[in-house]
Parts: C-alpha cells; structure tokens; sequence
C-alpha cells in the first residue's frame, strides 16, 4: 500500500534550537516524508539531517524574499502533490489551494508581542504578514500551539477552525540524561547553574550576571555557565571582568549537539530571566534531563511552573531570583522527579508524533 505523501515547510529549519520544534516528523512513518526547509541548506549537513530526520529534503541555494518564498512553496506542491503539509509558516501558504489548505497543520512558534518590538524593534516588520495569516487561518485544517499561552494568542488573533495544544519535543538523549540522573539524584552540594539561549537583551541574560554576586553572596559554591552567542557576547564578558567573576561565570559561546549535553550533565539547575518566550525548548531539555528552572513569570514561562518542575520570580530583581533559587534547592529532589515525569509524557518527540498523526489522520 502506498504512503501518503507529507511535505513539512519549515523556514529556518536546522536540528536544535528552535526549530526543534518539528524534530518529531521522525517518528510519522505513516507517511512518505519530504522536507522544504524554505532557506538554504548547507550539503555538507544534509546527510546528517535526512538520516536524524528519516526524511527526504528539498535543497536550494538562493536566499529570496517573502514573496518570492511563497510562489517557490507553490512550485514545490505542484511537483510534489503531497497529500498532508505540515508547516511553522502559515504565511508561505497563500498561494495553495482551499483543499490542501484543509489537510495542512500549522504550528507557528512565536507571536509578535509589545515586549518583543521594544527589545528588538526590527521584529515589527513580521506585522505585514499578520493579515495573510489571518486569511490563510480560516482555511486552514488545524493549528497546533506549543504552549497554553500561543493557544490563546491563536485563538483570539486568527481565528482558527481547529486548535490544539502540542508542545514542542525534546530530543531523546535528554531524556537518557534524565534516566541516569534520576538514578543518582541527591541534593546538589555546589549549584552549577546553567543558561542555554541568545545572547541578546530580551533573554534577560545580561540580568542574569548582574544578579550573581547575590546568589553567591546566599549559596557561596556556586557557578553560572552560558550557553549560546548574540549581540550581548562582549558586553557580556566586560560584565563579567568588571565584577571579578572570571573564575565564577563562564561563557561557552554557540556549541554543538554533544557539548551542550556535556553541559547539561554537569549542570543542577536552569534559570532564565527572558521577558518573552513562546515556549522555551531549554527548560523542557532541562526537565527531561531531570533538571528544574528558574524561570521568570512571563508568557509561556509561567507554564512550566504550572507544571511543577520550575519556580518563577515575577520582579525584575535579585531579590527575587535569589529567593527563587532558594526555594530550588529546598525542594530539588521533588522538582527533579516531577520534571523528569512530565516531560516524558508531554515533550518526548515519539509522544508529540502520535498527537500530530492524530490530527493528520482526522483529515482523511
């Protein structure tokens, strides 16, 4: 029996990172899988991707505009003729028919807030595509949001016929980080504290070192490690030399898959001070890597401390990340387990794959 033909159409795709969000399409084996990453693919990774993926992909080395993007996805169906699309851009798909339109999955990863302009005012440019969404909205089979918070967004904005909630996955060698340190869990001794992201002002990183000298005034052995590059990366540095605490807080810079699980390994608790996150993929490798947060109360973040795994700081001071990581320690076996325990049923990429093969298949 043949297999139906799914295109997934995902700008900026790239294992880890955001785009994580669709490392799941490795368990639909359903389905006859082609990807069109809508951005230029380096041949070099495309092995790499095609066997993490078990997916064929669509490799083009040109970068073109909006529109340009939405005639080429067009071209790519017309060859193609999928029977399902599964796609993070509903604004690339303008240009596809009404019935295909209602055999298509969308889940988009962010949404332009107030917050999100003032920090970074050239996002304000994503507005324009805000009404070509809306319209492709109505059309559309469903919608999957990442988060309670995205479902809302959705919800109110667009208008969709369907929605439901699907968080994003996680990748498998968390959650085996997770098992082995379950299995030697204990209260840490020294904190090793740990920050994966941009470096950039709306993550709150550059917060984060301000803060430090307070939390290792409280807890004395302690060590603060970041993971990831962005516009901050000297600022950062000159921070840190200005407060003496070279020996104290390291900054690691962008690395690879295997590094950043060292990294995780060695680390006992996640914190994050970012004023906007749509869903927050470092926190749910944390909890799948039995590890718990400190996260502050914003957006989507406030979900992971309604799940029981992080604990949130509504101000914006040391103060209250302090007290946050307090109450961490106090309480870091039971937030470990509940981490550990939720993320399996919740981020696991086999357990967000079969929540999406459920919508696929309601479309036949």
């Amino acid at each position: 029996m043949t297999k139906p033909k799914l295109l997934i159409i995902a700008p900026c795709f790239g294992i880890g990172g955001p785009s994580n969000a669709l490392y799941f399409i490795k368990y639909l084996n359903d389905y006859t899988k082609t990807l069109f990453p809508a951005n230029p693919i380096l041949r070099a990774s495309l092995i790499n991707v095609e066997k993490a993926l078990n997916t064929k992909i669509i490799v083009f080395n040109c970068k073109v505009n909006h529109y340009v993007m939405q005639a080429l996805v067009r071209h790519v169906v017309d060859v193609y003729k999928p029977d399902y699309i599964i796609s993070t851009a509903p604004e690339l798909l303008c240009l596809q028919s009404r019935r295909l339109l209602e055999r298509t999955l969308v889940i988009p990863q962010g949404f332009l807030e107030p917050i999100v302009i003032r920090f970074q005012p050239l996002d304000m440019k994503a507005l324009a595509t805000y009404p070509e969404i809306y319209l492709v909205s109505r059309s559309v089979g469903a919608y999957a949001a990442i988060s309670k918070y995205m479902y809302k967004r959705i919800v109110d904005v667009f208008k969709p016929k369907r929605i439901a909630l699907i968080y994003n996955p996680v990748m498998e060698q968390y959650f085996q980080l997770g098992e082995e340190r379950i299995q030697r869990l204990s209260h840490p001794s020294k904190l090793r504290l740990l920050y994966v992201g941009r470096l950039e002002r709306l993550k709150g990183v550059h917060k984060l070192i301000e803060w430090f000298p307070s939390v290792l005034r409280d807890f004395g052995d302690v060590s603060l490690h970041v993971v990831g590059s962005g516009s901050l990366l000297n600022y950062l540095r000159y921070m840190i030399r200005r407060q003496g605490l070279s020996n104290r807080i390291f900054i690691h810079g962008f690395v690879d898959g295997s590094r950043l699980l060292e990294i995780y390994q060695h680390s006992n608790i996640l914190v994050t001070a970012s004023y906007w996150e749509s869903f927050c993929l470092p926190v749910a490798e944390a909890a799948a890597s039995a590890m718990p947060s400190v996260v502050r109360e914003a957006f989507a973040l406030k979900e992971h401390i309604e799940l029981g795994y992080a604990i949130g700081f509504s101000e914006d001071s040391e103060d209250a990340f302090v007290k946050a990581v307090g109450k961490v320690v106090d309480n870091y076996e039971r937030l470990s387990h509940r981490a550990y325990s939720i993320s399996r049923r919740l981020f696991h990429p086999s357990k967000v794959a079969e929540r999406v093969n459920k919508i696929l298949k309601s479309f036949s």
